[in-house]
């Protein structure tokens, strides 16, 4: 299902931020927050960007509607943490649909965990995003459950685009399973080109 949002405003920017964001360049397993190389002019062209998609997929039943959230925090390729531009309670947002290899937690990282994180730190963190849901919208870890919408299309439909680059595998939980065939032939094709973690961790 697609949505239809109002415009708000016009604006134009790349889609991933520059610099080294997203690299652990303090050892501790995680990507490093407030590193984007992007500046303060770069983050609102970017937001003005973001507020003016209307085409937003979502679930077909979803459970609740789109919202505008900063990602403040990258936990992982397919966790982070994201302030509601409306205010509230931060979220910790589970992207659905996808798998991203695990870092290094109590264990030791899995092979790309480390690329899958760096790749989505360096795509949203300080940027604004549209969190848009599918049927469920909290996991068993009372996580927020959501599809990551950062541009116009396949590649900024920030789930598939992980799946398509070789960042992660697919995860289909039911009841959000809306795009389950469109992940699963992004993954396909990910790794029948051996991008990514197909191509450097063994497929």
């Amino acid at each position: 299902m697609l949505r239809l949002v109002p415009v708000l405003l016009t604006g134009c920017a790349a889609w991933f931020g520059e610099g080294d964001a997203g690299l652990d360049t303090d050892g501790d397993g995680e990507a490093d927050s407030g590193e984007t190389g992007d500046t303060a002019e770069d983050l609102s062209e970017d937001d003005a960007r973001v507020r003016a998609l209307t085409d937003l997929p979502e679930g077909k039943y979803p459970c609740r509607e789109p919202l505008l959230a900063r990602v403040a925090h990258i936990v992982d390729g397919d966790t982070a943490y994201m302030q509601p531009e409306s205010g509230g309670s931060e979220m910790k947002v589970r992207f659905i649909g996808i798998d991203a290899p695990e870092i290094e937690h109590d264990d030791p990282a899995e092979c790309y965990g480390n690329e899958a994180t760096a790749y989505t730190s360096a795509a949203l963190l300080d940027h604004l995003v549209w969190l848009t849901f599918d049927a469920e919208c909290k996991d068993f870890y009372d996580r927020d459950l959501a599809y990551v919408i950062n541009g116009e299309g396949e590649a900024g439909f920030f789930d598939r685009a992980l799946a398509r680059n070789g960042f992660a595998s697919a995860l289909a939980i039911d009841p959000n399973t809306t795009y389950e065939d469109e992940i699963d032939a992004d993954v396909a094709a990910a790794q029948a080109e051996n991008l990514g973690m197909w191509g450097d961790c063994g497929g």
